[in-house]
């Protein structure tokens, strides 16, 4: 059992096999409770694919709608797909409001605290951001808003 980092190395040194093992062991032993670690996504590279559409959303900003962007898909695209710590995604979110108000004058106040709060509620929940169909069916404002910056 890898319990230090010199004995993962030594494991590692004897081969395949029981690097792959002590690496797997030394990983269990950094998160004891594993219903406290956040296990990656499934089809990771296929969900970044998938919602490839929110990073021009968050570079273009949106003239209406920040906020329940905010909630419902860059958030969970942020922390649940991307796996961004909450500061960090804090500051993609703050880089998308700075967006809205330069490129389309929507810069009316949304505080921190109120994003950090969404952030750290997605984190514990686990949900995957809303994809332009469910978009269309539970908020078609909001989807017509988006469908036009991304152009078309």
């Amino acid at each position: 059992m890898a319990s230090s980092i010199e004995d993962l190395v030594e494991a590692c040194s004897r081969g395949v096999d029981e690097c792959r093992g002590a690496v797997r062991k030394f990983l269990e032993s950094m998160c004891p409770r594993r219903d406290l670690c956040l296990e990656p996504p499934r089809g990771g590279g296929r969900l970044l694919e998938r919602y490839s559409w929110v990073e021009d959303v968050i570079r273009g900003g949106v003239p209406d709608g920040r906020s329940r962007l905010i909630l419902y898909v860059i958030s969970r695209y942020l922390v649940n797909v991307k796996r961004l710590p909450v500061e960090e995604a804090l500051l993609v979110v703050k880089e998308f409001i700075d967006n809205s108000c330069r490129n389309h004058g929507n810069c009316s106040k949304i505080y921190d605290s109120w994003i950090r709060n969404v952030l750290r509620s997605v984190e514990r929940g686990g949900w995957l951001p809303w994809s332009l169909e469910r978009m269309k069916e539970r908020d078609p404002e909001l989807y017509d808003i988006v469908r036009g910056v991304l152009g078309g």
